[in-house]
């Protein structure tokens, strides 16, 4: 028998399996067929060099914006796939109850990755900038419960954004969404940013099992105290299994934070990037309440913030192996990178076994990786720059068991100005 495709002389790593060091992959008929040493190049019909490479498991981006096209922040997630090695996405609110069944039809279907979707408490999902909790009759659980179960092979979780962004005029909508989590028996995902609420009471919805996304942020709703030193609500939920998500975005992480939790011993379990039209191009938002909105758009009584600025020549330069960046540059292992982005957030998601691990019969979603040196300036949302000596880059994908040619971006929505 010959394989369809061998992955040889790469640096196999795969914490998920167990596997490490210099062995090769092989797939048959979409699935990995063999992970062994020394196979040779004439039993497969297509080979890849991954010499002085890393070979990992598909890399796995479980906070991302992806409803292209209808939503105020969607980015094309096969494009940004295939630069970045993400084979398998999981949307974070993007589609609520109503729109649910268009994100299915006509994101979902159509993409050559694997999209999963936490699914917005509010009705609505964020199809604007910000505000979909205004109204509380949004949150419908009777809704969101008849939607969920049509759709469970794609529904991984229920979506919140707590703080001012979301709009909530009161605990109302972080009730109902802890409520219908528990009714669907789904994970709850809750975004912390600026205040109100309180870090404490958002802290005080989470049970373990359920995810934290902007772990590092510099925001009000910051896990750390003016000394630095984790707030007791956040240490006892991070202590008692509550997922910790990065949640880069635009907006949502800080050195300062990162440093003073790490050095107490709190790393992330999962590096996601909260990849948007803003955070795509890297944008660093100097005041998280104001973001760098054109000051002419408002002359009319417009939001003067829905209109962005953003340097940038329409290339997108960040993704989830910008966050590895960061996070190599913060001491963090990189085989434990490599599990926050495969085995770990394929467990959150309920795939293991399936995707993030090379194990025989799981899905052959593959990627290249090489480690570059060098020196790095990379930025926090606050404009804090540290210097990285690492620069991981993609070599080559593998999604399905076929090789996943790079697909170029789409041009930025008319709201982003590059500058």
């Amino acid at each position: 028998m010959r394989f369809d495709l061998l992955i040889k002389g790469g640096e196999v790593l795969d914490p998920g399996a167990g596997y490490s060091g210099k062995i090769d992959v092989a797939v048959k008929r979409g699935r990995i067929a063999a992970v062994e040493e020394n196979i040779p190049a004439d039993l497969a019909f297509d080979v890849i060099d991954a010499s002085d490479q890393y070979v990992t498991p598909g890399l796995i981006d479980i906070h991302a914006h992806l409803y292209k096209n209808v939503t105020y922040w969607g980015i094309d997630a096969d494009a940004i796939g295939s630069q970045a090695g993400v084979t398998t996405w999981a949307d974070a609110g993007s589609a609520g109850a109503v729109t649910l069944q268009g994100f299915r039809d006509y994101v979902i279907e159509p993409s050559k990755v694997r999209i999963l979707s936490f699914v917005n408490i509010s009705s609505i999902g964020l199809v604007a900038q910000d505000y979909e909790l205004t109204n509380p009759e949004y949150c419908n659980i009777a809704l969101l419960k008849s939607m969920v179960n049509r759709h469970r092979d794609i529904v991984v979780g229920i979506k919140l954004r707590a703080g001012r962004s979301g709009g909530a005029k009161d605990l109302l909508p972080l009730k109902r969404a802890r409520h219908a989590a528990d009714e669907l028996e789904l994970p709850l995902m809750v975004h912390i940013s600026v205040d109100p609420p309180d870090l404490e009471t958002v802290l005080g919805f989470l049970k373990p099992g359920d995810i934290l996304t902007h772990c590092y942020t510099g925001q009000t709703m910051k896990m750390i105290d003016s000394d630095g030193k984790i707030r007791p609500a956040a240490k006892k939920v991070w202590d008692d299994g509550v997922i910790m998500d990065l949640g880069h975005g635009c907006g949502s992480f800080s050195f300062e934070s990162a440093e003073a939790l790490i050095s107490q011993g709190y790393w992330p379990h999962i590096i996601s990037t909260d990849l948007h039209t803003l955070s795509i191009h890297g944008t660093n938002l100097i005041d998280p309440l104001k973001g760098a909105g054109k000051r002419d758009i408002g002359r009319n009584g417009d939001a003067v913030s829905v209109h962005y600025q953003v340097r940038g020549n329409g290339k997108p330069n960040f993704h989830l192996l910008t966050c590895m960046d960061k996070l190599l540059c913060l001491r963090m292992p990189f085989q434990e990178i490599i599990r926050a982005t495969t085995s770990r957030p394929a467990e959150v998601l309920s795939l293991k076994g399936e995707v993030g691990t090379l194990r025989p019969g799981a899905i052959a979603n593959i990627t290249g990786l090489v480690i570059d040196r060098g020196d790095y300036e990379l930025m926090d949302i606050h404009g804090i720059t540290r210097h990285g000596k690492e620069h991981v880059r993609n070599t080559f994908t593998v999604l399905k068991g076929r090789r996943f040619e790079r697909v170029e971006a789409p041009a930025p929505p008319p709201w982003i100005e590059l500058v």
